[in-house]
């Protein structure tokens, strides 16, 4: 009710996360509580990202190896870390997991897709995401945050 209270009087973010502000005050200085939802309601619309996740639901990626083959090249240095723009066809050497809803997306020794199928493009989608809304960046287990670029980086298989 706090937060419906909030958002109702169009409060400033200043009062609302002041650490979200303090941390990136180009981006959020001056902007309200109601301003901030709209955009980030906008950017999830447009990106259609529940359709997305839906879609990378319904077509599940395929198996390439078996994860225990993943774990050894990953515990021997096998594997690298991709940016996901560059991760079309790669297989995966660990799991990618969002939360919400905290189911895999993407397991050890399955195969990326290609760049425009359903599961690069929910992570794209998520990448921009946290991008654009720095400090509200999504639960993504298995990927890492490139601090300089914004860039989602998974681990693959190194190719041989």
């Amino acid at each position: 009710m706090d937060f419906k209270t909030l958002y109702d009087t169009d409060a400033s973010l200043s009062r609302v996360p002041p650490e979200a502000v303090a941390a990136h005050p180009r981006r959020y200085s001056g902007l309200t509580l109601r301003a901030l939802c709209r955009q980030m309601h906008d950017q999830l619309r447009s990106a259609r990202l529940v359709e997305l996740l839906d879609e990378a639901f319904q077509q599940l990626p395929e198996p390439v190896f078996p994860p225990q083959h993943c774990y050894e090249r990953l515990v021997r240095g096998g594997t690298e870390r991709i940016r996901i723009a560059d991760a079309a066809n790669r297989v995966a050497a660990s799991m990618v997991t969002v939360t919400p809803p905290g189911i895999p997306v993407l397991m050890p020794g399955e195969s990326t897709g290609a760049a425009e199928g359903p599961l690069l493009r929910y992570l794209t989608a998520l990448e921009a995401f946290d991008r654009r809304f720095p400090g509200f960046r999504s639960e993504t287990h298995g990927v890492t945050i490139d601090g300089e670029s914004g860039d989602y980086r998974i681990e693959c298989l190194r190719r041989s």
